[in-house]
């Protein structure tokens, strides 16, 4: 397939299984690197602070992928070249900071995970966006949630190519600063060639 073709089909495909972000206090965002790929793309919930939903296709290729390090990094404000923050600002919201999380008993997890991004250090350090993250129990984010990264690594793998949809939509009372605690974290996975959903899990905490 030519590339222009390819790339018109992975826009369609894009499109196709792209949600909704149309919600009051909404804002749609995408990370990418310098050669212009959009590894994730998210709607950010700018009244419970953190990411609403968090898309992306993971290949075969970048889930199998090995050899490089969890980047030693913040998770700062503008991997997306500060986009999302401009735009928050225009309506009257702000990103929270890494800082806010430190001391809270709540790890800073990862909803694109670096993980499925290790095919190259820049694409790595692009997953440590501060829109990229939930408050997460140790428990939940080391153990349950990692559990479900590995399980769409492998179905990556088996399927080639697939379409990761991570939706966050329930929360607790709970608050640290003003970042709302999720109650759950909804991890879909849908085979790129067919559409249909092949994975699904709900983790509580």
């Amino acid at each position: 397939m030519k590339r222009i073709n390819l790339i018109v089909f992975f826009l369609f495909l894009s499109a196709a299984f792209s949600f909704a972000c149309d919600m009051e206090g909404h804002f749609w965002f995408d990370v990418s690197n310098s050669e212009e790929e959009i590894l994730y793309s998210g709607c950010y919930d700018a009244i419970n602070s953190g990411p609403h939903i968090i898309e992306y296709i993971l290949t075969k290729e970048r889930a199998e992928a090995t050899g490089i390090r969890r980047p030693n990094a913040t998770f700062t404000q503008n991997r997306d070249g500060g986009i999302l923050q401009k735009l928050l600002a225009e309506h009257g919201y702000s990103l929270p900071n890494h800082r806010n999380f430190t001391n809270s008993g709540y790890d800073r997890g990862h909803m694109a995970p670096n993980a499925d991004f290790n095919d190259t250090s820049e694409n790595a350090l692009l997953t440590f966006f501060i829109g990229n993250i939930w408050p997460q129990t140790p428990n939940v984010n080391r153990v349950v949630w990692l559990g479900t990264e590995y399980e769409t690594r492998k179905l990556a793998s088996e399927y080639s190519q697939v379409k990761v949809v991570i939706i966050t939509d329930e929360f607790s009372e709970e608050k640290i600063g003003n970042i709302t605690i999720p109650s759950c974290f909804k991890r879909r996975v849908y085979d790129l060639q067919t559409g249909d959903l092949i994975y699904e899990i709900d983790v509580y905490q």
